[in-house]
């Protein structure tokens, strides 16, 4: 039985942070798993096809990770560009803009029916929950190849979607099997970088919440995520969210309750006072005062608003 396997990128990715944020795959292995999982010890590996949306100013690392990807035998990454859109926060009504896949889940359903039509497999394993996906499975259903659905939990895995595939893989199952191995001095190494990466990127939160606390009469929580804009934080949108979100939960900030001049409430947050000097500036993380970005006069000449 020859076996593809169809990654939505993004899910996938998704998902296994959700599981296991420390966990590193090993894709050869990952995809002899997943083969075997679905044709049995016999089955021949046909083919893994990762899609994914990737914006221009991508970092460095996730097409070092592509490439990687696409030098291992049978991988081969469908890249589509990510598009920018604009929304506007429920909450404080706060315009803001963020990026969005474009064309990836389209080119994977051309792709599983193309594929199936050909008979380039006689069993089709598509890595994603998504309920979008149905009507895919069931044209690929109906040139007679089978379809399995693979997700790390069932919580993950849409109805739908499951009752028309052939069969459901757990990969929560298989981490044994494709877990990556690694030397403890490379996974010490790996944690001390990343412990340097979110302390950074604490100190670099925390010192733009303080230039815009100096701008601003409030700073509410909806406008600090979506819409302050500054090359030292995150993309405006979920990645941000988190960021405020683990500065809240590391004491450094607080939310508050406001009434803007409108007379609407709205959660603020602010940076926490050192010590008992209401007028001190908070401390950075780690100790050292916060810096300002090259050339930013200092908080005390910031008195116009945004």
């Amino acid at each position: 039985m020859k076996v593809c396997i169809f990654f939505d990128g993004q899910n996938f990715y998704r998902s296994l942070l959700r599981v296991d944020e420390s966990l590193r795959v090993d894709y050869d292995r990952l995809a002899t798993w997943i083969t075997q999982a679905a044709g049995g010890p016999g089955a021949y590996f046909a083919g893994a096809y990762y899609y994914v949306g990737v914006s221009p100013g991508a970092p460095p690392l996730v097409e070092t990770f592509l490439k990687g990807l696409e030098l291992r035998p049978g991988y081969f990454v469908k890249r589509e560009g990510r598009v920018r859109r604009s929304g506007r926060c429920p909450a404080c009504g706060a315009e803001y803009e963020y990026t969005t896949e474009k064309r990836v889940d389209t080119r994977l359903v051309a792709d599983l029916i193309h594929y199936a039509a050909i008979s380039a497999f006689d069993a089709a394993v598509l890595v994603s929950g998504d309920e979008d996906f149905v009507p895919a499975v069931e044209a690929v259903n109906a040139l007679g190849k089978q379809v399995w659905v693979a997700t790390w939990s069932a919580e993950e895995l849409s109805t739908d979607l499951r009752v028309r595939c052939f069969g459901h893989i757990r990969l929560s199952d298989g981490v044994s099997a494709f877990r990556a191995d690694r030397s403890r001095a490379v996974d010490r190494a790996r944690a001390d970088a990343r412990t340097l990466r979110g302390r950074e990127s604490l100190e670099r939160g925390l010192a733009e919440l303080q230039r815009a606390e100096a701008r601003l009469p409030h700073v509410s929580r909806g406008y600090f995520v979506t819409r302050w804009k500054s090359h030292q934080l995150p993309p405006a949108g979920q990645e941000r969210e988190m960021l405020v979100q683990q500065l809240i939960d590391a004491g450094l900030v607080e939310e508050v309750a406001v009434t803007d001049p409108e007379g609407r409430s709205v959660t603020a947050i602010r940076s926490r006072e050192r010590g008992a000097d209401a007028g001190a500036r908070p401390t950075s993380p780690y100790g050292d005062p916060p810096t300002l970005d090259e050339g930013e006069p200092p908080a005390a000449s910031q008195a116009a608003p945004a």
